[in-house]
């Protein structure tokens, strides 16, 4: 059962396997799973690798590249990408597209860098859980443990581990003319090596993601009942916002952070477990999906789809777990950027905000407006547009002009009462 979590052996074909117990829902169920395969695995490919390049944009091109988290984030966007471009080959081969995959050299490197990938995305989860857990259960241990520097260290480390444990797959695969496989020479040392790959990539990671996150989830609740028994011992005392700064302990905004990395965590565990559960129990019954039956088959394409799932879905994760990361990829695309300002413009100008007594200067709401019509001749985009923002300050300039103003009156009658005085002693002087 080499290379079982990939399923390059993936027979796309409406025939059944090779087995007298097959009935026709066995037949029908395989097909269904085939024609699903057929076009989830190029969408997701696609989708996929346009939302980790966005993730690996937002991360390194906004101010979130200051944080230790995002150096893991970028990277495991990248390990994911090379998983999700090595997928094409195999789907190529298995629609008879072409056979570039079958050939010799090709597919011992699409294997092994298929490998490769899966153990650094796999361990680069357990890195940031790793790094979650100190911040929230060791938090005056967070700025010396979860800094960029080290994290780009243990991103080093892993990544060199990943390509010198996978170098038997090199050895151990071997094409064929309509496969990709294991070497019948190196079936025992295949399946030795598959069973520690499985350890290391699956199970051990799965078991340290699974121990943290739980640790992980009893201290964020126990901060946050620390947080309200404290707010509510100090509601007669501080105002709520200086009461929020005294719990030092986990900030708002770590919070946040933890609870996105918590979900991308678990996903991985629910998307992984499904296949590897089923590559655990095809070792340990020696199963083989053409002596059992179509339903195996089914299972065994449904799982390897999940599998596949949770290398292009953290985009997504993102984007619904992750306020900051929102905000900074507004920031980052410039059309997104300018159709929030120009919302957000359109809104603050029908409806302004009430001035206060006590300011003395304020941005003005009535922004410079152009009409597009006796610039753009097409009626279609004949609108008001904001062009630029300016800033008010004629409240602060009045005022000063008006103290200024008052204290030039005061110097000029304190000047012609003393004018005065010296003209009424020079008179005295002069009488006597």
């Amino acid at each position: 059962m080499f290379i079982n979590h990939e399923n390059y052996t993936l027979d796309l074909s409406t025939e059944p396997p090779n087995n007298a117990n097959q009935t026709d829902f066995d037949i029908m169920i395989v097909q269904v799973v085939n024609t699903v395969y057929l076009y989830f695995t190029p969408i997701l490919v696609v989708l996929g690798t346009i939302g980790n390049m966005l993730s690996l944009f937002v991360f390194h091109g906004s101010k979130l590249r200051l944080q230790s988290t995002s150096q893991y984030l970028s990277t495991l966007a990248i390990a994911d990408n090379i998983f999700l471009l090595q997928l094409l080959p195999p789907w190529l081969s298995a629609t008879g597209i072409t056979s570039l995959f079958h050939r010799t050299g090709f597919c011992q490197f699409i294997v092994y860098v298929s490998y490769v990938s899966c153990c650094l995305s796999a361990w680069l989860v357990v890195a940031f859980t790793v790094e979650r857990f100190v911040a929230v259960v060791y938090p005056l241990r967070r700025n010396a443990v979860c800094s960029v520097n080290r994290a780009r260290q243990v991103i080093v480390l892993l990544s060199i581990s990943a390509i010198v444990m996978n170098l038997p797959v090199l050895k151990f695969t071997s094409p064929s003319k309509d496969d990709c496989n294991i070497d019948r020479e190196y079936l025992d040392h295949a399946a030795r090596f598959n069973l520690i790959d499985t350890l290391l990539s699956f199970t051990l990671p799965l078991g340290v993601i699974i121990i943290m996150n739980s640790w992980i989830m009893v201290g964020v609740c126990r901060l946050e009942r620390a947080r309200q028994a404290l707010m509510k011992e100090e509601q007669s005392g501080l105002p709520s916002r200086l009461r929020q700064r005294r719990l030092v302990g986990c900030p708002q905004s770590q919070q946040k952070v933890t609870r996105m990395l918590l979900l991308v965590s678990s996903v991985f565990v629910i998307l992984n477990l499904p296949a590897y559960t089923i590559r655990i129990l095809a070792y340990a019954y020696d199963i083989n999906a053409n002596e059992v039956g179509g339903r195996w088959t089914a299972l065994q394409q449904l799982s390897v789809m999940f599998f596949h799932t949770n290398f292009g879905i953290n985009f997504l994760l993102y984007c619904l777990s992750g306020q900051n990361y929102r905000r900074a990829l507004i920031q980052a695309l410039p059309w997104v950027r300018r159709r929030a300002r120009r919302a957000v413009a359109v809104r603050f100008a029908a409806d302004p905000p009430r001035g206060s007594s006590v300011s003395t200067s304020h941005v003005s709401t009535e922004a410079t407006v152009i009409n597009m019509t006796n610039i753009n001749t097409n009626p279609r985009r004949q609108r008001d547009c904001i062009t630029r923002w300016k800033f008010d300050n004629t409240r602060q300039r009045q005022a000063m002009a008006h103290s200024r103003s008052q204290t030039d009156q005061s110097e000029l009658a304190s000047v012609t009462v003393e004018g005065r005085d010296q003209d009424i002693e020079m008179r005295a002087v002069h009488t006597i």
